[in-house]
């Protein structure tokens, strides 16, 4: 039997048969329908593709590769589109049986193919898989067009901020995983936006970051507190879009606290120095720091580090570089609030208190104000 048995005068690359087949109208969804619950993600661009950009829990099933696809765009400008789809299929071909194979245990899903701009490749395996008895359809403009759609999302106002800061240490990331309706930006971004940010994580790309952070976003109430974690515009190599970065700045603050040795034990905690790979990276980000820190200081946390002495880095980087830095960054701000962190369960039943406080002063105004307009 042909391989493409869904067409098989496929076979033969005849650039009618071809054009025939990719022609007529398919089934297309928009961006808002593909988000939905009930659909599956289908990402049939390259691995590289994938990579730099996707939407978030879709899944990648390569229709080819880079040099493959890079060899059917040289062909589509210098030759035509005919041409392009004829090379692409012939590299396709003999992957077919395969690919069916791969995607089989999603026969009962709704999935939603996309390519970069909803042409070709998306077209051609949404018509292969309904062939086939699956439940697809193609996302309308591709990732190109998901890419606005989040642009758009991240340009619309943000939900009112409580901005947690503090020294490095104190728990503001710990304590966002207690506290209801937060924003993560670290989470989203694979780094803990520090110079030690990046080990033990997989840090996104500056796409992918701000996916995810749409992705929250609209899971969010938009007008009740929503916690964040005071930042930079930077968080390791992404940046906070404009809008969330003015809303952090005219946010609610609130400052926390804790002990020297509480911060030092939740750093330790948090970047455990496990493995050869680790301890190089550690050890090559400490061999950075003799500019700013000079090379006696930099040269004995060396020492500490191969003789497993990391509560003593910790301390030492905490004393000369962390604090006077984050002071002289912080020393502007006004907080509305202080608290210990020393307790993480406690400090966030306060939170959310105070967060409760303001949403019941602003709904006990809002009635007041609308009966004055009344009048």
């Amino acid at each position: 039997m042909n391989k493409l048995n869904f067409l098989p005068e496929y076979s033969k690359l005849h650039s009618g048969k071809i054009e025939s087949f990719l022609a007529g109208l398919l089934y297309e969804v928009s961006v808002e329908e593909a988000l939905s619950e009930k659909n599956t993600l289908i990402d049939v661009r390259t691995a590289d593709e994938f990579k730099q950009g996707s939407i978030p829990d879709a899944q990648n099933y390569p229709l080819f590769d880079n040099m493959e696809r890079a060899e059917i765009g040289t062909i589509y400008r210098k030759i035509g589109r005919s041409a392009a789809v004829a090379k692409g299929l012939g590299f396709f071909e003999p992957r077919v049986q395969e690919f069916l194979s791969s995607i089989s245990d999603l026969k009962s899903r709704q999935l939603v193919v996309y390519c970069a701009r909803g042409g070709m490749r998306s077209a051609s395996v949404v018509r292969l898989l309904q062939h086939h008895g699956f439940h697809a359809a193609q996302l309308q403009g591709g990732y190109k067009r998901y890419r606005s759609y989040v642009l758009q999302q991240l340009d619309n106002p943000v939900p009112p901020l409580i901005v947690l800061h503090g020294r490095t240490g104190v728990g503001k990331t710990l304590l966002l995983k207690y506290l209801p309706d937060h924003l993560d930006l670290e989470e989203f971004a694979g780094h803990r936006s520090s110079l030690f940010g990046a080990i033990n994580k997989t840090p996104q790309t500056q796409k992918n970051f701000e996916a995810l952070l749409a992705q929250k976003l609209l899971e969010l109430p938009n007008s009740q507190p929503v916690f964040i974690e005071g930042e930079s515009r930077k968080v390791g190599k992404v940046f906070i879009p404009q809008a969330l970065a003015d809303a952090m700045k005219n946010g609610t603050l609130v400052y926390l606290h804790a002990s020297m040795e509480t911060r030092i034990r939740r750093i330790v905690e948090e970047y455990s120095v496990c493995d050869e790979q680790t301890f190089l990276e550690t050890d090559s980000i400490l061999k950075s720091l003799q500019m700013s820190m000079g090379k006696v200081k930099t040269e004995q946390m060396r020492l500490w580090l191969r003789q497993g002495e990391i509560e003593k880095i910790v301390h030492l980087l905490l004393v000369d570089y962390y604090d006077p830095r984050y002071q002289h960054a912080m020393r502007s701000y006004k907080y509305v609030m202080k608290l210990s962190a020393e307790d993480l369960n406690m400090a966030a039943e306060e939170l959310v208190r105070f967060r409760n406080s303001i949403i019941n002063s602003r709904d006990s105004i809002l009635p007041a104000t609308y009966n004055k307009t009344l009048n």
